[in-house]
């Protein structure tokens, strides 16, 4: 491979590139890498999918192995050592659990040649309500955590939970999500638009969820919230977006049947492209997820474009949210529809000063340039510290194995911490 010296070279190695949480913000920090100073390139353990597309189209390269269900094949692992050899990186950075056991396996064939990062996007409160597959890989994961130059979380919960479960705690940073508030941006034509080819009154409130259907994500409570509200508030709308949310899923259309007063008044509109513009069509956004989230994208995305969050309280939603919204711990249907009722007699103006300070919250703290600029810090470091392993990172070696990072490294300099108010 035809290398240039000035840059560093990151291989990410995920689990897929399906448009779920990792997928998606592995794309942002793409998008917004510096290609001057760093030369990205994925693999994807699955096969080609839509986000494939996106990240090529940015000029970089995607490779796709088809082995994601067969991680344990001795034949598979040579084959990404092989495409390792051949790319020569500085850092390789893991994503989800099986991602970064690829990541480390692949490398130890490659006698650890190179610096190895995890990174973790969920919090962990019980294995058991995990699938078989995904269980194997966290027990393993946790008995070889301290392999990696550094394991990446999204969430402080998130860092402590798997801390407790057998991972290492020196091994941790917390990077959350970040978020491009101009992409997701108060926008009052979206708004119209999509509530106008909905047929949602300019009076009425909309209250919604984005969310791909997984039984995490609680869309009963949702539902049970939404008709026990729809029953006493009759200028109410409900939104419903992501993967399966149609009404030819059984399990939906089975809810649906036990809530007649949420006819005409809820709109499943399955995966979209638009969410920014779904987005905009609310008055209020909820995530009535149970158990796995970590750093919630769809909280920090509504609150970008300035729509208050009703939520529960999983992972590190509480941290996100401050107190721009309302946080439900041990929710309820009865609970959740007060909760939205007291929303909706705040008022409007009330709404959209809180929707205000919700985006100014993410601009804050979880600005996709400042989450990016802490990735390539670690990169840098880890680069560097590497000792020039790679023939197109010169540098000589550091004899300790720890990374020190240099704060002024890569250029980066007075990067913000995350410390966060309430």
């Amino acid at each position: 491979m035809n290398k240039k010296t000035s840059q560093t070279y990151v291989v990410h190695i995920i689990t897929s590139l399906a448009a779920d949480g990792a997928g998606t913000m592995l794309y942002r920090l793409l998008a917004h890498t510096n290609r001057s100073q760093f030369y990205p390139i994925v693999i994807s353990l699955d096969n080609d999918a839509h986000l494939a597309a996106k990240i090529r189209a940015h000029g970089i390269p995607v490779h796709c192995l088809n082995m994601a269900n067969s991680l344990t094949s001795g034949w598979h692992i040579l084959k990404l050592a092989r495409l390792l050899r051949e790319l020569t990186p500085d850092v390789i950075q893991g994503w989800m659990y099986h991602g970064n056991l690829a990541a480390s396996i692949a490398n130890t064939t490659l006698s650890n040649r190179y610096p190895v990062f995890w990174n973790i996007r969920q919090s962990l409160y019980d294995i058991e309500l995990e699938s078989t597959t995904t269980q194997w890989a966290i027990r393993l994961s946790a008995k070889r955590s301290d392999k990696p130059t550094g394991i990446l979380y999204n969430a402080y919960l998130a860092a402590e939970q798997h801390a407790n479960f057998g991972f290492k705690e020196a091994k941790a940073h917390i990077i959350p999500n970040g978020f491009d508030t101009h992409l997701f941006a108060p926008n009052i034509y979206s708004r119209e638009n999509i509530r106008q080819s909905l047929g949602i009154p300019a009076d009425s409130v909309a209250i919604g969820m984005v969310a791909n259907y997984q039984p995490m994500k609680n869309h009963a409570l949702f539902i049970d919230a939404a008709n026990f509200l729809a029953q006493h508030q009759k200028n109410v709308h409900f939104i419903l977006t992501g993967r399966d949310i149609t009404p030819e899923n059984r399990d939906i259309a089975a809810l649906l049947k036990r809530c007649p007063s949420l006819q005409n008044k809820l709109h499943l509109l399955g995966e979209r492209n638009d969410i920014p513009a779904v987005m905009n069509a609310l008055d209020i956004f909820s995530l009535t997820s149970t158990y796995g989230e970590g750093c919630s994208n769809v909280i920090g995305e509504a609150m970008a474009c300035g729509i208050p969050c009703v939520a529960t309280d999983v992972g590190d939603i509480p941290r996100i949210v401050g107190n721009t919204g309302q946080i439900l711990r041990d929710a309820t249907a009865s609970s959740l529809a007060f909760a939205w009722l007291e929303w909706i007699n705040a008022g409007e103006t009330w709404r959209k000063e809180q929707g205000q300070r919700a985006r100014q919250r993410i601009q804050k703290h979880y600005n996709i340039k400042d989450i990016t600029a802490q990735y390539q810090e670690l990169y840098c470091a880890a680069a560097r510290a590497s000792g020039g392993n790679s023939p197109h990172q010169p540098g000589e070696k550091n004899a300790s194995s720890n990374i020190s990072i240099n704060r002024f490294a890569c250029g980066v300099k007075n990067l913000p911490r995350l410390t966060i108010s309430p």
